[in-house]
């Protein structure tokens, strides 16, 4: 699950047939992009974003790893 949060008022919404790519049209003159990959994988043409997930996936360390807790 995602939440994406835009500065701005979201007008269109362009997926990327069988990715997790997606650009937003907003009330201002950028077009931010998102990428989710619990959706689909990236495309071909931007395949350094599946590179960089999996960096990130990897750096996460949970914060309770050292703590015991009772019940």
């Amino acid at each position: 699950m995602t939440s994406i949060e835009p500065t701005g008022t979201i007008n269109d919404i362009c997926v990327f047939s069988d990715s997790g790519l997606m650009l937003l049209a907003l009330d201002g003159s950028q077009i931010p992009s998102y990428f989710i990959p619990a959706l689909e994988p990236a495309p071909k043409w931007c395949s350094y974003l599946e590179n960089l997930t999996e960096e990130v996936e990897g750096a996460q360390t949970t914060i309770y790893d050292d703590f015991r807790f009772l019940t």
